[in-house]
């Protein structure tokens, strides 16, 4: 946050006042934000008491009351359930999916129940000055703005109205989600030789050893959305609308995220992922080839509605520690959240069904997806980077690991020089910029953490470390991305350089 901190304060003197608006947009950091995203949940079906699970949380940092629609996504990134909620101002409210989704029951949040009577308790800690400088008298904060002022925006004429959330979710539809999200875990999980036939005969992919080993009896995967709305809404953010009729540009939420499990004895945490809204995204973040600037959601936004969501795009390039490959009770996780920017659905997995919300299969097809090195801690390297990238000794393609948009890898499917060390993962378009001879595939939009375990005694979680992100500054690519890069010069903020991808 520091460096960023610094932008505000030259860009301020450089551009004007209206330019400290950059001071977070493409930080990556934890600030008020439009949307917010909780990029891996997880639920335990087979033991939905004491499991695993995912509480998350949404707090109103603002004085307005808002109202917030909330999305339940596959891990093939089909939504399947929304809802709204009603925060008054300062409101915090926490579910856990668990709730949601096996007791169906969708938190209750009314217009007339939150009025203006409730006030500002009058017995805290906050004084009226400053004790130790009796010449400055604390502003202090605005009132609490109460949900009954949302009016007409969200009451109880509405369909979609939280109120009337008090009675569960009915046990078929539940049944019926829980299917949706299993889909991966139950459909065959193949990979497509399309991206070797080039290579000749001699290399031959084996289907299901490459996916995560994986089905019913294991923990279902799936992730979450939340936005600032205009009004209680049945649209899903993928539907035609939600854009140019409903999404906000207010960045007032925060959020964080808890995984527990009573059997496991496991308690783990983070803070979910801040996406701002900037109308000046487009003078700060690289143009896609439809005009825009590369936003969260420009492939919903621009592509239904025609319209940019403004957020501010997501990383793509990435670095951590891993701990103990190979080694017998030491386990890490590496956690991925990947969206396109150019298609629906993202380009390395084939959806083979008419319904795309329960396809019949589900095959990995994008052998041009990541880069990644992985060095121990003699600093040897082993370097995945070929097209397809190729085992050492090229006697074997690998192919792609990470087809689905959200997901937990073990660290020992990846082909790492030692038992601890470090990755640098480079997605598109960091490991490969597009240009008039090398167009993309697609250009991505990631989040990647990490998750240790040892001798099921101690666990913890972390994001990885960010190293690059082509989608706000378009010359961050390999081999540099964006180490020792100047977000400053005498000039002020540097916006990205590149012209548009065309």
């Amino acid at each position: 946050m520091k460096r960023f901190v610094t932008l505000a304060l030259v860009g301020a003197l450089v551009l004007g006042a209206s330019s400290i608006v950059y001071a977070n947009v493409c930080a990556f950091d934890v600030a008020p934000a439009a949307t917010i995203l909780f990029p891996f949940v997880t639920l335990d079906y087979n033991n939905p008491t004491s499991g695993l699970s995912t509480t998350f949380s949404i707090t109103n940092v603002s004085a307005e009351a808002q109202v917030v629609h909330v999305t339940v996504w596959t891990d093939f990134s089909a939504a399947i359930l929304d809802f709204n909620i009603l925060l008054t101002g300062y409101d915090v409210i926490s579910m856990n999916i668990r709730d949601i989704l096996v007791n169906g029951q969708l938190p209750v949040t009314k217009n007339e129940a939150h009025s203006g009577n409730e006030g500002v308790s009058v017995n805290g800690p906050v004084s009226f000055g400053n004790q130790l400088n009796g010449s400055w008298l604390n502003p202090g904060i605005d009132d609490p703005q109460p949900t009954s002022d949302l009016g007409a925006r969200c009451n109880s004429s509405n369909s979609s109205y939280p109120g009337l959330y008090a009675s569960p979710i009915p046990p078929g539809f539940l049944g019926l989600f829980q299917g949706y999200l299993q889909v991966s875990q139950t459909v065959d999980r193949l990979h497509s030789n399309d991206c070797v036939k080039s290579f000749g005969d001699a290399y031959e992919l084996t289907p299901t050893p490459y996916w995560a080993e994986r089905d019913t009896t294991y923990p279902t995967w799936m992730y979450i959305t939340a936005d600032v709305v205009e009004n209680c809404n049945k649209l899903f953010p993928d539907s035609p609308g939600y854009f140019s009729q409903e999404a906000r540009m207010d960045n007032v939420l925060i959020g964080d995220v808890f995984w527990t499990s009573t059997v496991d004895r496991l308690s783990e945490a983070n803070n979910a992922v801040h996406l701002e809204a900037s109308m000046n995204l487009d003078a700060v973040a690289t143009i896609a080839p439809t005009g825009f600037p590369v936003s969260f959601y420009h492939r919903y936004a621009v592509l239904n509605d025609g319209v940019s969501d403004y957020r501010e795009p997501l990383p793509t390039a990435w670095a951590f520690r891993y701990l103990g490959a190979g080694v017998a009770g030491i386990d890490t996780d590496v956690q991925v959240w990947k969206g396109s920017s150019a298609y629906a659905f993202t380009y390395d997995l084939d959806r083979n069904g008419a319904n795309q919300v329960s396809p019949d299969e589900l095959v990995a097809s994008n052998c041009h997806a990541y880069t990644y090195y992985a060095w121990d801690e003699d600093e040897m390297v082993t370097t995945v980077t070929s097209v397809p990238w190729s085992m050492p000794g090229g006697e074997s393609v690998i192919p792609n690991l990470i087809p689905l948009e959200t997901q937990s890898i073990p660290v020992d499917q990846f082909d790492t020089p030692g038992a601890y060390g470090w990755m640098l993962f480079v997605w598109p378009a960091s490991n490969y910029p597009p240009n008039a001879t090398n167009e993309p595939d697609d250009f991505y939009q990631t989040w990647m953490g990490v998750r240790y375990e040892a001798n099921t005694q101690w666990s913890a979680e972390r994001d990885a470390a960010v190293m690059g992100n082509w989608n706000c500054f378009s010359d961050q690519y390999l081999p540099l991305l964006g180490i020792n890069y100047q977000y400053v010069d005498p000039t002020g903020y540097v916006t990205s350089p590149g012209a548009p991808v065309n």
